[in-house]
């Protein structure tokens, strides 16, 4: 009972939501503890109303105690959902005299608001903190700093604001990949690099910002392709009868790299260079070089 899944189910479901989805990026971790059969949400878990973090990490279910979870559960399938109408909604909103109660999938449905934060707040669509822009004297899109694709700049619950860079726009998606992958350390501004006025306010509007190391400081040999010289031969017609990756250098068949923009190369031979000192810019930037009416 209390919504835990039979014994030997292979689509184990959340004990909250009911639901079987592995979306880390929008439900949290799916944890699954075996010797209880029991499986849960991160974000489902941590945003419950009736239940606390009791116990050392590596207790229960990242520290929250079986008993406890059980209790929630049992609370929670008393009350309905006010977006699917179904029992099991743990998650009430803060706001006084609000009554209403949700699963987290369908608080993210209704674009409520959870404050990954203090106590943990949850915010229904009626009662959900906004961003207040004094003025809007953007009358063109402006693009998201962190995917470039243009958007309205008017804050609604998918566009957000940077609190200190006035043209900084983001989409609410693109922030928390972003800050998924940054973790506390390194999650920023895109634009001015401030953190703490920037991460209070992602805080207050729902960003999750977790309390870990960048993904790329985790990752193996994540800089690895940052130690490579780029080693190609990229005119249109190259001489080398040894292919276009082959370099020797000190010699003709030595690979040079665009000045500028450095991604791309020619043998020595191939662009008729007398000599490694001379500079070499490949034809894209040598149009833009010409263009502008700008020389090296």
């Amino acid at each position: 009972v209390l919504g835990i899944e039979p014994r030997g189910s292979q689509a184990l479901t959340c004990v909250f939501c009911r639901k079987n989805d592995d979306c880390p990026n929008k439900y949290g971790e799916k944890k699954t503890n075996e010797k209880w059969n029991l499986t849960v949400h991160y974000y489902c878990l941590l945003m419950s109303s009736g239940i606390w973090q009791r116990g050392k990490e590596e207790e229960g279910v990242y520290g929250f105690l079986i008993e406890d979870i059980r209790k929630e559960v049992n609370r929670a399938s008393k009350l309905k959902c006010c977006v699917c109408k179904k029992n099991g909604a743990s998650i009430g909103c803060v706001a006084p005299r609000c009554k209403r109660s949700y699963h987290f999938p369908c608080g993210l449905q209704r674009e409520c608001i959870f404050q990954f934060t203090g106590n943990f707040a949850s915010f229904c669509w009626k009662h959900r903190p906004v961003q207040i822009i004094a003025s809007n004297n953007y009358r063109d899109s402006l693009p998201c700093t962190i995917c470039l694709e243009y958007i309205e700049p008017v804050p609604t619950y998918n566009i957000l604001r940077s609190p200190c860079c006035k043209n900084a726009w983001f989409h609410r998606d693109c922030l928390q990949v972003q800050a998924i992958n940054a973790g506390v350390f390194f999650f920023r501004c895109t634009i001015c690099s401030n953190t703490d006025t920037f991460q209070k306010e992602m805080l207050r509007m729902g960003i999750h910002i977790p309390e870990k190391d960048a993904s790329w400081e985790l990752e193996e040999n994540a800089y690895q392709d940052l130690l490579q010289h780029y080693e190609h031969c990229d005119v249109r017609r190259c001489r080398c009868k040894e292919g276009r990756d082959y370099n020797a250098p000190d010699s003709k068949w030595e690979i040079k790299r665009c000045q500028c923009c450095g991604s791309s190369g020619t043998h020595l031979a191939c662009s008729s260079l007398r000599s490694w000192e001379q500079n070499w810019e490949c034809l894209e930037c040598r149009s833009i070089i010409y263009n502008s009416g700008n020389s090296l």
